[in-house]
């Protein structure tokens, strides 16, 4: 590339929004995620310049200028770019279009990064920029031959989102898909039986001495009919003779990366045994392990199957 275009005269520059002029042939229509950027520019200011041309008219950045306008801002920073001719900015508005088409989220980290901005930062509402609409893919993903389970049991202490917790079975890429596997009566009796043995072992005399009860993380998919996690739960609290809550904890919206959930039930019993049937991004477990510590309960943490990366 010339030196005169990595020199880059055309730093970015503070201008009023009224002498920006759209593209009138723009050819992306990214209505839809206006609201999204316009939260995003709110929480975390003007991060990312508009590119305009020599005559102001945008070349990258649409989105974000209607969100400028919706947010009632006088100024923005842009970046004129004024060594591109005019064929060079039709290009490169198209380039920078479509060289986003090809990205796709990396899960396992992805999740990480969830996880952490949780732990550090709470207040912040991934809702508002569009996220919880990402963590939709994992479960969209279970009938797939990357998500299935084969059953076998190993159960291992892990910690996410940082809380730790127990797992029974892994995912892997051979078995049965996770829909099928939850979608299945005779399953419960199995997972059950899988929760029971670990919580007399983890517990011992700790169990005997009495103060539990059992709570699972709140239905959201499945607002009535068949849930496995609370079938699992009342049979295994049944066998070993701790009160269940099943409506313990309940979700006011559908999200998964940023729910909402409230604690309408507050048990008794001081510990509290919480069980999820499948773990993925941990932000569902986690929220419900929250306010049920911030309830004052001690709370183990439970679950049938981590739905991790698979090697």
């Amino acid at each position: 590339m010339e030196a005169d275009k990595l020199n880059l005269k055309s730093l970015t520059e503070m201008v009023p929004v009224d002498a920006i002029v759209p593209y009138e042939f723009n050819p992306r229509d990214s209505s839809a995620s206006t609201g999204k950027v316009a939260a995003s520019i709110s929480r975390f200011g003007f991060l990312q310049p508009i590119v305009v041309d020599k005559n102001m008219v945008i070349v990258v950045g649409h989105n974000r200028y209607q969100a400028a306008l919706d947010l009632g801002l006088a100024e923005v920073p842009v970046v004129i770019a004024r060594h591109l001719t005019d064929a060079e900015a039709r290009a490169y508005r198209l380039a920078d279009n479509k060289a986003g088409e090809g990205s796709k989220w990396i899960q396992s980290l992805l999740e990480k990064e969830i996880c952490a901005i949780a732990a550090e930062a709470p207040e912040i509402d991934l809702g508002s920029f569009g996220i919880e609409g990402l963590d939709d893919e994992p479960r969209s993903a279970w009938t797939k031959a990357s998500r299935l389970c084969d059953l076998t049991r190993k159960t291992t202490l892990r910690t996410k989102c940082g809380f730790l917790y127990a797992s029974f079975m892994d995912v892997g890429k051979q078995g049965r898909s996770l829909e099928d596997i939850k979608g299945d009566p005779e399953m419960v009796a199995p997972f059950a039986s899988d929760l029971v043995n670990y919580v007399r072992q983890a517990l011992g005399p700790n169990l005997a001495a009495g103060g539990w009860c059992m709570v699972t993380t709140p239905r959201r998919r499945h607002a009535e009919g068949p849930h496995f996690a609370t079938s699992v739960c009342e049979a295994a609290a049944e066998e070993i003779g701790v009160p269940f809550y099943p409506e313990a904890v309940t979700a006011r919206n559908r999200q998964r990366i940023n729910p909402e959930f409230s604690l309408e039930e507050n048990p008794a019993e001081p510990n509290v045994i919480l069980y999820d049937d499948i773990l993925t991004t941990g932000m569902t477990i986690k929220c419900a392990r929250d306010l049920l510590t911030g309830a004052g309960h001690n709370v183990v943490v439970a679950v049938a199957i981590r739905n991790g990366s698979v090697k």
